[in-house]
């Protein structure tokens, strides 16, 4: 693994941790009138979900594998994370509009990670064999 892997890795790893913590700590609120919590959850998701694909955990970075597990394992965080909310002890609120809007973060992420791999050869494939 070479250090541009690990320090990829270690940043979706930190960035994971922070966001774990900041979404169950308990009673933490947003100002402001409305939902600006649905954008905001929106881009938290689409980041993680670069992060993750970035990290190359499923293969090659820009690998189609990789960026479509890194998908799929982002939409069922997101879902934990959600579920998690609505432990009483947290005192969250889990509502399927704040998942859908992770949903959307997530496809966009990967939406620009499929576009961009025309552009970014070497991040596709590795000696290794991955396809792709």
């Amino acid at each position: 693994m070479t250090f541009s892997t690990r320090a990829r890795r270690a940043c979706f790893l930190a960035y994971a941790l922070l966001l774990f913590i900041g979404t169950h700590w308990p009673k933490l609120t947003i100002p402001g009138g409305g939902r600006p919590d649905l954008f905001v959850h929106a881009a938290i998701f689409a980041l993680w979900t670069a992060l993750l694909i970035a990290s190359g955990f499923f293969g090659p970075p820009l690998s189609r594998r990789n960026i479509a597990l890194a998908a799929l394992v982002a939409v069922a965080y997101a879902a934990v994370d959600e579920a998690l909310q609505a432990i009483p002890w947290v005192r969250r609120h889990a509502a399927w509009d704040d998942w859908a809007l992770d949903c959307a973060g997530v496809a966009l992420a990967a939406a620009v990670a499929f576009a961009i791999r025309p552009f970014v050869p070497h991040l596709r494939a590795s000696a290794a064999g991955f396809s792709p």
